[in-house]
Parts: C-alpha cells; structure tokens; sequence
C-alpha cells in the first residue's frame, strides 16, 4: 500500500485527560479462572442496589417497604430489587454439542431466541420469582438490575404481578466543554486479509486523514482516530490447521500474521500525521472474552508514539468529552435475546440498564469477576458508539442541558463508512469512501 507523504495539516491538538484511562477497570492485572460466575451477579447487583433503592423510593415513596423475594408477603405491595434471569426454550444448550453421543436432533442456528414462551424471572442473593404484569419481556435480557413494584396476589402464589419498573436510567452529561474546532474519527472493520477488504478505500482513508484529497482545514480539527476493532479479517482464522498435524503446517505461516502486517503498516502511515487509539474486536489477535485486552505492542512498529492500543470496551476523555464504547460484541449478542432490532435502541437501553453487556457472562463471554462488575455505567457519556453493526444509526439522548449521542458504526470494509464527530456539539458527519464497481 503507497503510504502518505508527510502532509502540512495544521492539526488542532486536543487535550486528553488519562485520568479515565489509567484507572480504567478493563485492564485486566491478574487473570484467575477458578471463581464462579454466580459471584460475577453477586457484584453487579451489589454494586447497582443502593442506586436502585434510591431511586425506587423517589419514584413510589418511602410509604412502600422494599423486600427480598423471600420476604415477600402475598396480599401486600411491595418493591424488589433484582436481576433479570430471562428463561428461553430457543436459547443455545451444551446438548447441541453432545447431540452425537445422545442421538438428538442438533438445534437450529438462529438470528434471534426468542419466542412467546420465555419467562421472566427476578432474582436477589436468595430466591427468585417469576415477573408477569405490566413488563415488557421481549425488551429485557439476562443480567439486567431492576427495582418492581407489584403484588404477590394470593390466588397465583411464587408470581409477582408487577405494576410499575425502574431502571438505573441515567442522565445525560452537562454540555461538553471542548471547543468546536475538535474533532474525533470514529472507523471499525478494517478486516485486514479479509476477503471484503478493499485497498482503495483505505488507502482514500488515510489520504484524507493526511490531508493529501486537498480537504487540510476540514481534516485539520479531527485530532483523534479511534479504530473500533476487527482490524483483521475473519477469514485469516483457518481452524482446520488446529487440527492438522504439526508436520504438515510447520512450514505455513499463518494468515493472520499477514495481516496483521498489513495493519501495522496502515497504523505506521496514520500516526504519521495524526494520534491513533486501536481497540481489538471478535476476529483481533486477542483473548475472546470480554473485556479484550489491548493488542500486544510488539505487532506494532510505532515510531512517533502516537499509538495507544487499548482494550475493549474503551473509556476516555478528550476535551472534556466523556467517550464510552465497544467492538459491537454486547449490542450483537442484546439483538439475539431480545426483540430490539436497532442497534442505535440497544444502545439507548444499555444506558436505560446502566450496563455496557448484561447479557455477560450467560450468552457473552466474559472474565469471571468476583468483587466488582466493570460494565456498570458510573456515568453517562457524551458519545456511547459500538463497532461493527449492520448499519450506521445514531440517535440523541437528551433530557433537560444534557446530551448523549448513541453511535452505531459499520463495518468500513463493507461500507467504507467512517464517522466524525464534533467534541463540543456532538454533531456527527459519515465520510464514505467506498469503491463501486466501474
């Protein structure tokens, strides 16, 4: 690929507060795999309890007593505190796998599990009771922390008729206090050595960030490039050499090693003009469960030390802009368990939640945590984006001066869509540089 010559681009250089970064919970020190996940639940509802209480008891009063569902008393109203278990007849079982052994059909793969017959549980520390009512199922998944309120009726004993819900529901950031001239370029699916790449579209993509289309003042207040995982192809994954013997692959070097070639030398071209942040994704050199840890330094040649690799979810802060987001893994696997279609909604509901990925650590993978949960929201961000959808959507989250913008991004090799966004306003712009047939 020709890189960029060196451009004059008089870049705006924004401030970057680490703060968020350097104590930021998803950077994994010690890895130990031997804890339950029960205790993963246990943090999370620990930690969102005493906000929920809170809440709750602004939005019904303190008149109503807020019981554990052992506690309940059948004939009385009452406010439970809990986490959603959503029981899906359709949802994937270890039995597909053992599916030969036993002589059972093998499960369909689906898009979607759910179904009219899933049941709605909410469980605390102790128990847990099935929800019917005024509850919207189909818009709920595994792992979500709650506050009802509803009746134990006496004629249908071990079901709590819900009336009302509260959910941690955050508030949107005061107005950020950047200036307009900040700019932040938001890219994901490069897809190195996949067979979707396409070499015009990124090498118009790092022309444009150089500022080699001619475009110098437009490109001069973008002062970031975040590259929002699956870097490389899903296709430079070959599993059948796993199960080749070593003579025969000893000698093959791996697509992905290629690839990820490639990617250092697209990094090597960008970080010549401008800073680049890379998150990995599903199909990156790094481990499956979330969250991902940063790509390893060493796949990278960084002479300018403009490169911060980092993990996945990411969080920072740049003039005074709060960012918070992912590789698209959470808003997927929400889609499969839920009847929310639209990415930009999902996202709309992880704040709603509180959560980046509930539904982990039962249908997304996920580090065992045992004292703390790390997708819990502390804060509403001013842009709360997610890689590799199936489409670009962005939807504002608004209520009274505050603001968030809810940004779902596609796969530039698909697409050739990447996204600006302004750091004062939150106003964002998609650049396309995608390569129709001639």
């Amino acid at each position: 690929m020709r890189l960029p010559k060196n451009s004059n681009v008089a870049r705006h250089v924004c401030h970057r507060d680490n703060t968020r970064a350097q104590k930021f919970r998803f950077n994994l020190e010690g890895k130990a795999f031997s804890q339950q996940f029960s205790k993963f639940y246990e943090a999370r509802l620990k930690k969102t309890s005493p906000r929920l209480e809170s809440l709750a008891t602004q939005k019904w009063g303190s008149d109503i007593p807020i019981r554990q569902v052992c506690h309940v008393v059948s004939g009385e109203t009452c406010i439970l505190i809990g986490t959603i278990f959503k029981e899906m007849k359709l949802q994937p079982s270890v039995l597909k796998e053992l599916s030969d052994d036993l002589n059972l059909l093998p499960q369909p793969i689906r898009d979607n599990y759910t179904s009219e017959d899933d049941v709605l549980y909410l469980e605390d520390m102790l128990q847990r009771i099935v929800l019917v009512g005024d509850i919207v199922g189909d818009e709920l998944v595994t792992g979500v922390n709650i506050a009802v309120k509803g009746v134990e009726r006496e004629d249908n004993p071990g079901h709590f008729t819900v009336e009302d819900i509260c959910f941690l529901n955050l508030s949107p950031c005061l107005p950020p206090s950047g200036t307009e001239e900040s700019e932040v370029l938001l890219v994901c699916g490069l897809e190195f050595g996949g067979a979707k790449a396409t070499q015009l579209s990124l090498q118009l993509l790092s022309d444009y960030v150089s500022g080699g289309l001619g475009e110098t003042e437009d490109v001069s207040k973008i002062c970031r490039v975040i590259i929002v995982g699956d870097s490389v192809g899903k296709e430079v994954h070959d599993k059948d050499q796993h199960y080749k013997a070593k003579y025969l692959t000893k000698n093959i070097i791996a697509g992905s090693v290629d690839a990820v070639k490639q990617l250092n030398s697209y990094i090597e071209s960008l970080t010549q003009h401008i800073p680049v942040t890379i998150m990995p994704g599903e199909y990156d050199p790094s481990n499956y469960t979330l969250p991902q840890q940063p790509l390893h330094p060493c796949m990278f040649t960084d002479t300018t030390g403009r490169l911060e690799t980092a993990p996945n979810p990411y969080e920072c802060e740049i003039e005074g802009t709060h960012i918070l987001g992912h590789s698209g893994q959470p808003t997927n696997n929400i889609m499969k368990f839920s009847k929310l279609k639209s990415s930009s909604q999902v996202l709309r509901k992880c704040l709603e939640w509180g959560h980046i990925a509930p539904t982990a650590p039962d249908t997304l993978a996920s580090y065992p945590y045992s004292e703390d949960d790390p997708f819990v929201i502390e804060s509403c961000p001013h842009l709360f984006f997610a890689g590799n959808q199936n489409s670009l959507e962005a939807e504002y989250f608004t209520q009274g001066d505050g603001r968030c913008l809810c940004l779902a991004l596609p796969k530039f090799s698909e697409t050739g869509i990447c996204v600006k966004v302004n750091l004062k306003t939150l106003a964002w712009e998609p650049i396309c540089f995608s390569v129709g047939p001639m």
